[in-house]
């Protein structure tokens, strides 16, 4: 490391050993907020910790189970999970639910590295700025639980995801793209016609696992569904599942609690049976909204269409939809002709499709997402990703224009250079504009044309996505995660390429 950059590191660590030591003086907590954003909570860590207590002792999504001492320590809970997990599996198998391969595969008896999960906190604000906190949960990798969701989940996302093509947006381009398209169709936008955007609230720490069950016992037996599942049935499928949503345990203050409704983020099948449970529960509104020839989708708890018909009428049918939630589930909506959704401003004009990048006026400005592992390297990323939503959510040059700016701004005043800014944005232009003159010279019309070139980069990213789901099912795909630690990113990929490389030539089973 060069002298300089040592200096600096030593320079830094006094001055986190310094803010540690401030913080247990003084007894305080400093957490990043649960919104994932660059802003943190400084408070007092009594107050959290009784928030947090609070929480999961009032909460009607855990269980408490035992409490983990001397003579219960955490390994014989643990190994009491595991055995009633491999009888489940071993029931299953002599029921022919599941073959001798699944049963071994799925069994985590002879596991070693097996652990139970822990629960952590992060702070949030309400509006009257009052302390909540949100529980996270520790990784899912060697949990009891860990291959059979995982295997549950390969198997079951690229059936889910051909099956809601038509009425799911995977991105904010991907919206913005069909939208435009939609709304230069003939009848679809005119004067009149309202946008409607709706959220479920809460949906994976409310929604009960008997639900989410429900919901994919009847995707699984949809007829637009291949029902080959490797072997295994529909119901063994089912049954697998539920055992996955039965035994989702967590430590918490020397205290063994089990997830009874909802599943937590970060569990892997989690984004999958929320979503296969959403697709089954909008159906009825799909139904009406096609029946009027509107355009409609939705991304993840929130979605969005056009409507040209009685307000009342909508309305009436959102509060039918409302009753078939959970009881614990919210949903809003909001039906205008101007919205927000997926951070843009969707606008109708007279019968004109206008959108831009929306900006909360409740946020602070300029600030750069929360970025894991190396800012700089996600950062670098993140310029040019916004320059590319840009392009795709602004309809107008100058709304576009508007946007660049706000990006450079956004990177100046958290400290980058403008060498830095400057560099990335030719990067960005001669990528996609065809011609130096169009770079030198862009206007209303040269803007046309890069805005179809980065819609066209959805399309690529469509077609890439659908190359990897294909290779991931024949097992011909390896995922490489880089880590800073390894020192420069671009001397890894030399040598990873080079020590490729002479596996593939030596290697005669490639």
């Amino acid at each position: 490391m060069p002298p300089m950059l040592e200096h600096h590191a030593l320079y830094e660590k006094q001055i986190i050993q310094s803010i540690k030591y401030q913080l247990n003086k003084d007894h305080l907590i400093l957490r990043r907020t649960a919104d994932d954003k660059t802003t943190y909570y400084l408070g007092h860590l009594d107050e959290f910790q009784q928030k947090s207590n609070e929480y999961i002792e009032n909460s009607n999504s855990f269980e408490f189970i035992a409490i983990i001492n001397e003579n219960h320590t955490e390994q014989q809970q643990l190994k009491e999970v595991i055995q009633s997990l491999d009888v489940e599996f071993d029931k299953l198998y002599q029921r022919k639910l599941i073959n001798k391969d699944y049963q071994m595969k799925f069994s985590m008896g002879k596991k070693t590295n097996i652990k139970l999960l822990n629960v952590y906190f992060l702070p949030r604000k309400d509006q009257d700025d009052n302390l909540l906190v949100e529980p996270r949960f520790s990784s899912f990798k060697n949990t009891p639980i860990d291959i059979l969701a995982n295997y549950l989940e390969s198997i079951l996302r690229p059936l889910f995801e051909n099956y809601s093509r038509s009425t799911t947006f995977l991105s904010g381009g991907d919206f913005i793209q069909k939208l435009d398209y939609c709304c230069k169709q003939p009848n679809v936008l005119q004067p009149q016609t309202n946008f409607v955007t709706f959220k479920i609230h809460n949906l994976s720490m409310d929604v009960s696992h008997a639900s989410l069950l429900r919901a994919l016992g009847t995707f699984l037996v949809s007829p637009l569904v291949d029902n080959l599942f490797y072997k295994l049935s529909s119901q063994g499928i089912e049954e697998l599942m539920a055992l996955v949503l039965k035994n989702i345990f967590f430590t918490f203050n020397k205290k063994l609690y089990r997830v009874t409704k909802g599943c937590p983020l970060n569990l892997p099948i989690t984004d999958l049976l929320c979503n296969i449970y959403l697709h089954d529960w909008q159906m009825s509104l799909v139904r009406q909204i096609r029946l009027k020839d509107s355009f409609y989708g939705r991304y993840h708890n929130i979605g969005f269409f056009t409507w040209n018909a009685s307000t009342d009428y909508l309305e009436r049918l959102f509060d039918e939809l409302q009753q078939t939630l959970d009881s614990d589930i919210k949903l809003t909506t909001f039906i205008d002709t101007r919205v927000e959704f997926l951070n843009a401003v969707i606008e109708n004009t007279k019968g004109i499709l206008e959108t831009r990048v929306y900006h909360n006026p409740n946020e602070q400005p300029f600030l750069l997402p929360y970025a894991k592992n190396h800012p700089r390297l996600r950062h670098r990323q993140w310029f040019r990703y916004a320059l590319i939503r840009a392009g795709q959510y602004c309809s107008s040059f100058e709304d576009f224009e508007d946007e660049r700016r706000y990006i450079e701004m956004s990177f100046l005043t958290n400290g980058y250079s403008l060498d830095f800014v400057e560099y990335h944005l030719r990067q960005f232009n001669s990528k996609f504009f065809r011609s130096e003159y169009q770079i030198k010279d862009i206007n209303h019309h040269t803007y046309r044309i890069l805005r179809h070139e980065l819609f066209r980069l959805i399309d690529e990213q469509k077609r890439e996505l659908i190359e990897v789901q294909q290779l991931q099912k024949n097992h011909q795909l390896i995922d490489l995660h880089y880590l800073f630690d390894w020192g420069s990113r671009c001397q890894f990929n030399e040598r990873f390429y080079k020590l490729w490389s002479s596996i593939i030539n030596e290697d005669q089973k490639f």
